[in-house]
């Protein structure tokens, strides 16, 4: 508990790499900016199928050692990126990053909510832990991607070496975690057994209302979030902004999220079981109307000040989000299902990247960026609405007014 928010702040995602990465692969790989939303697809789908051997290798070699190997194999992920010389190296690329987050996504949250003694406020503890590890890593990412920006301009190769450094560190303190959860007697895996187990916490998960709004509504987002980091960058280098100029940018987004993510136990006060829809929608409407301002600004650039505000909103948005969901999905749970979730939850985040980010690949390849915004912007909006419609009545109750078999797995 004491360690998790420092390694997450490092760990949560690449450092030295975003914003710098879309101009790495386009200028000096020279691959086309359609072509690098396609391999998000890639990754995506690498991740669907991913997620059932993340749970076999979580259920085998445990909470930290799945968390080692993860980390592990996002060093071989900036290596392949370093030496790769066309497209279908980094798609060979793409899919070692998926196993390693598959493993991580799942073993990661699993790891500090067995952590975390048995109490009645142990959403709260899990949340506030979380929250500090994600408001570091805003922070860090934001120095980061100034750094970044700066010495791409230098040299293109030395913050993707600096994102290979920090990936190392965060291997090395992966290794001073405590195992949660004992291993049974039985150390062989029997496979037949776990096959079952599976089956019935996803039989479980199925029939879960709650848990099955949750994970809808977790796609929905992972879509529209997975196009909008591309895109928004895209359509800054479409108005000719330079590197160094977006990696300041970016660390001021970062920065902004990170404080919001401070803000996340606040939010969920005020808007309580509304809050996923408020956040869904307000999300959506920032890539509507940045794709409209996009458009003005090719002949306004003072319009640029007002794309800036609905990213900055946008960020602020996301930093409240990633905390709160991980809290939500893991309310009423133990051991036997935590993963399991986890991983019923990056399936179909998996599944709306790839369908998202080919949908996001081909028009891109057909109008500006700007454009690509607002149609994309309105098909989700689409969504949420459905969505939003599902969760009603099955998100955001009191535990006594859930069904039983909803929170079996409750530890108090």
């Amino acid at each position: 508990m004491k360690l998790f928010p420092a390694y997450k702040a490092l760990s949560w995602d690449y450092i030295f790499f975003y914003t710098i990465n879309f101009l790495f692969l386009t200028q000096v790989k020279n691959i086309n900016p359609a072509d690098v939303v396609l391999i998000d697809s890639f990754y995506y789908l690498f991740t669907m199928f991913s997620q059932i051997p993340a749970t076999f290798i979580i259920e085998f070699l445990g909470r930290k050692n799945s968390i080692i190997l993860g980390n592990i194999l996002n060093c071989l992920y900036i290596v392949v990126i370093v030496f790769s010389s066309n497209l279908f190296n980094l798609i060979i690329a793409e899919g070692l990053s998926a196993i390693a987050f598959a493993i991580k996504e799942s073993a990661e949250p699993s790891l500090l909510n067995e952590s975390i003694p048995p109490t009645k406020w142990k959403g709260k503890i899990f949340a506030k832990i979380s929250q500090k590890g994600a408001s570091g890593y805003y922070i860090i990412n934001a120095i980061s991607t100034i750094i970044a920006g700066i010495l791409y301009e230098i040299n293109p190769y030395i913050p993707i070496l600096l994102s290979l450094f920090v990936l190392v560190i965060t291997t090395s303190m992966a290794i001073l975690f405590m195992e949660p959860v004992k291993k049974k007697k039985k150390k062989k895996i029997q496979s037949v057994g776990q096959f079952k187990e599976l089956g019935e916490a996803f039989k479980f998960i199925l029939k879960s209302e709650r848990i099955k709004s949750l994970i809808l509504f977790a796609g929905v987002m992972k879509g529209i979030t997975s196009i909008l980091s591309n895109y928004e960058i895209s359509m800054l280098e479409e108005l000719e902004i330079p590197a160094s100029f977006l990696g300041v940018l970016f660390a001021m987004l970062g920065v902004i999220a990170g404080i919001a993510t401070k803000k996340q136990e606040k939010f969920h006060n005020k808007f309580r079981n509304k809050t996923l829809s408020v956040l869904g929608f307000l999300m959506i409407g920032s890539c509507i109307f940045s794709g409209i301002l996009g458009i003005i600004a090719k002949e306004y650039k003072i319009v640029m000040i007002l794309v800036v505000a609905l990213y900055l909103m946008k960020y602020s948005l996301g930093g409240i989000y990633d905390p709160l969901m991980e809290k939500y999905l893991s309310n009423f749970t133990n051991e036997e299902i935590d993963t399991k979730i986890f991983t019923a939850n990056n399936f179909l985040k998996g599944i709306s990247g790839a369908i998202s980010g080919i949908l996001a690949s081909f028009l891109l390849d057909r109008m500006e960026t700007a454009y690509c915004m607002i149609i994309i912007g309105v098909i989700f909006a689409i969504l949420m609405i459905l969505v939003s419609k599902f969760m009603k009545n099955r998100v955001g109750l009191k535990p006594e007014e859930y069904p039983k078999e909803e929170i079996k797995y409750a530890k108090v």
